[in-house]
């Protein structure tokens, strides 16, 4: 996705600062910017659009360190549970596509909508669509219109708890070795490592990008 887990540069100091670890949506669902944390500290940091001065392939470049803003608390879509008029799971958000600073597609692993009557709630999301649509969508899952959902799949609803578990604070050397029971995804969907294989320093390195110690740590083959 773009510009996720991209590390976070200061133009004038030449410093690291930190990687990008979410978009940031405002009203409307425009992107309004990032969130960025630093690995050292574990604060979390906003950069607006307009405090970019450029992007690579692997670095987001900001003008200096009064260009980002502390954040107690950040509004995000990524990674939340997408429920419908039903309160019925339509999977975990994993990407959302913009035109511009426009969200024009929300996706998770069991569908793919348009984020018209999209709503973020704290650790849900929910979407309207027409109660026609919505009650084929519940008993057949078929396609619908371009404004409800365009793609779904038969899939097992993950488990999802409302509480964030105890951080997990180990070093790398605890996990290098180990074998992963579970695949683990990072926030753009890219694998970070498939169940039945050996964990690496670079695994655990990108585990830490994504916000995914703690589920490596569950996922570790005793």
């Amino acid at each position: 996705m773009e510009n996720i887990s991209k590390t976070v540069v200061s133009q004038d100091e030449g410093r690291k600062i930190g990687y990008v670890l979410d978009i940031a949506i405002g009203e409307n669902l425009q992107k309004t910017g990032y969130y960025v944390v630093d690995e050292e500290s574990e604060g979390e940091f906003f950069v607006s659009t307009e405090n970019i001065v450029g992007s690579s392939s692997q670095f987001l470049l900001v003008k200096d360190m009064s260009s980002l803003e502390f954040v107690s608390e950040r509004k995000s879509l990524l990674g939340k549970i997408l429920l419908d008029d039903f309160y019925q799971n339509l999977g975990v958000v994993r990407k959302i596509l913009f035109k511009g600073k426009r969200c024009v597609k929300v996706v998770t692993e069991r569908c793919e909508i348009s984020p018209k009557n999209l709503q973020i709630g704290t650790d849900f999301a929910f979407v309207s669509f027409k109660r026609k649509t919505a009650k084929h969508f519940s008993k057949n899952f078929p396609k619908a219109d371009e404004n409800s959902i365009v793609k779904i799949q038969d899939f097992q609803p993950q488990e999802f708890s409302v509480n964030t578990p105890e951080t997990i604070r180990l070093s790398s050397g605890f996990y290098v070795g180990r074998v992963s029971t579970q695949d683990i995804f990072g926030y753009n969907n890219e694998k970070i490592v498939l169940s039945g294989e050996v964990i690496t320093r670079a695994v655990v390195e990108k585990a830490k990008r994504h916000n995914k110690l703690n589920q490596l740590f569950f996922a570790i083959k005793r």
